[in-house]
Parts: C-alpha cells; sequence; structure tokens
C-alpha cells in the first residue's frame, strides 16, 4: 500500500513538471509574437513617416525589355524625321499625336504605284507625316475611327478610311487582312506601317503575327508608337506581354532602327536606376 502512494506522488509530480513547463513556453512564445508584431509595426510607422515607397519587385524581363526597346541593330544612310503638328489648344492633350515620325528613306520607292503607306490608329489632328510622304510620291492609306469623315481623299495620294482595327472583324471593324484584301495588297509589299494612338502597337503586333497573307514577310518598316505603363509590381503583366510581341518582330527578321524616349514623358525609376518613359517612339525594319 506504502509503494502504490509512493508511486502515485511520483507520477502526480511529474504531472505537475510538464504542466508547468507547458505554461512557461506558452508564455515564452506568447511574448516572443508580442515582440514580433510590435516590431513590425514600429518598422511600418517609421516608413510611412520618411515617406519611402516600397521599391516594386521587377522580373528580369521587364528590364530587359527597356534594353530591347532601346537598343538599335540596325543602321541607316539616309533617315528622314518629319515634325508633328503644332497642338490646337483646345485638342485633348493625352492623346498622343504631334511627337513627329521617323522614316528610313533607304530604297523607299517614289511613285504611287510602287510606294505604299499604312497608317493605323491615328490622331486626325496630326497627319503632317502622311502628307508629306503623299506629297514625295507615296500612296498614303489612313485607317482609324477617330475621324468624323467618311472615305475621302485629304490631299495628295492620301486616303482616309474610317475604320477600327481589330482582331476579328465586324460592323466598322477590319482585322489587317480585311484591309489589305479591300486594297488588293495582298503579297505585295508595304513599305512603311505606322501606328500612333494608345493601343494601336498591340492591335497591330498582334494581327500582323496571325495574318494569312504573312503580313510579316512584305512590311518593310513598322513605327510603333509604344505606350508602357510605370514600371512597377502592379504591371508587370502587361509590360512582360509587350516585351513577348517585340521579341515575335525579331523572330520574323526585324530589327531596330530607331529608338527615343518621346519628351514630357520621361522618368527615373530609383530601383533600376535609371531614365525610363511611358512612350516611346520605335522603328523597325526587315532586313
Amino acid at each position: 500500500m506504502e509503494k502504490r502512494d509512493r508511486g502515485r506522488g511520483e507520477w502526480f509530480a511529474c504531472w505537475c513538471l510538464l504542466l508547468l513547463y507547458s505554461i512557461v513556453v506558452t508564455i515564452m512564445i506568447l511574448t516572443l509574437l508580442r515582440h514580433t508584431s510590435s516590431s513590425e509595426s514600429v518598422g511600418i510607422t517609421s516608413l510611412h513617416h520618411t515617406n519611402q515607397p516600397r521599391p516594386p519587385f521587377l522580373a528580369t524581363t521587364v528590364e530587359d525589355l527597356y534594353d530591347y526597346i532601346t537598343t538599335t541593330t540596325a543602321n541607316c544612310t539616309n533617315p528622314l524625321i518629319v515634325p508633328g503638328s503644332e497642338r490646337r489648344p483646345e485638342e485633348d492633350a493625352t492623346v498622343s499625336g504631334h511627337e513627329g515620325t521617323y522614316i528610313c528613306m533607304d530604297g523607299l520607292p517614289n511613285t504611287p504605284d510602287k510606294c505604299r503607306i499604312y497608317s493605323f490608329a491615328v490622331n486626325r489632328e496630326d497627319i503632317k507625316f502622311e502628307s508629306t510622304l503623299g506629297q514625295r510620291g507615296c500612296r498614303v492609306h489612313l485607317v482609324t475611327s477617330h475621324t468624323e469623315y467618311s472615305y475621302a481623299r485629304l490631299g495628295t495620294n492620301v486616303y482616309l478610311y474610317p475604320l477600327e482595327l481589330a482582331l476579328t472583324p465586324g460592323h466598322g471593324n477590319y482585322t489587317l487582312d480585311n484591309f489589305i484584301n479591300l486594297l488588293t495588297h495582298m503579297w505585295r509589299p508595304i513599305h512603311y506601317v505606322k501606328t500612333t494612338t494608345k493601343g494601336g502597337e498591340l492591335l497591330l503586333l498582334r494581327n500582323l503575327f496571325t495574318s494569312t497573307y504573312e503580313a510579316y514577310n512584305t512590311f518593310k518598316q513598322i513605327r510603333l508608337l509604344l505606350h508602357l505603363p510605370l514600371a512597377t509590381d502592379d504591371n508587370l503583366g502587361h509590360l512582360e506581354e509587350l516585351y513577348r510581341l517585340l521579341v515575335g518582330l525579331e523572330y520574323y527578321g526585324y530589327h531596330l532602327v530607331y529608338s527615343r524616349p518621346v519628351q514630357g514623358y520621361t522618368y527615373n525609376h530609383y530601383t533600376l536606376d535609371r531614365v525610363l518613359a511611358t512612350k516611346y517612339e520605335t522603328v523597325w525594319v526587315r532586313q
């Protein structure tokens, strides 16, 4: 009986020690969690008061995008830059146009029956480039829905089509192949293709790479006014998608012959430690 009581006492003592140990460990864990939470709160408060924004995470491919669109890989011996027309005071300043346009004149024909230019997503208030090239002998086709005009001849060799470039055909919507078919330019060389307003560059590239007429083999020069969002982690998907489309140009034999950030749209990116822009004029030639 005495041995049984001693055994029970030892078991109870062990149980008490385990319970005490559990309580101590629990208190230590709660204290540590409270301290960590307090430290994090102090850190956030400090960051807020010093006005230092959280640096965005940028994938390597995004920085590669800016390298890709600013590093020329082709040469031009006879370049021409046509300045944009004056912007009217009442015109919406957020709409692209009036930036000026670069074209490489190397090998460009100067007769309307041979020199063909497409201008998509045009700002109707700025067609100085189109008028200049029309007067030089190229036949210029303007495709834009941003106009009050119907089909019209706007000047020497310059023709307006009130249509919208789209991925699928519809009322007023034409794919690139629809437009090529309308003008009976199937398999013929198109010497210069241009986009201006926001979104036009993406539509053109998607149409180009899916063209049943293999327009990627017949377009000689492509001018893209690129519209890029700020290089932040929120915009990674859009930037990477654009990068993949532009790399497609290289796959089909195009090389960057001209690139410039548009004045007034530059900013300093503190993470990449370089000056970037939300608008770039880029011109690609097929060699």
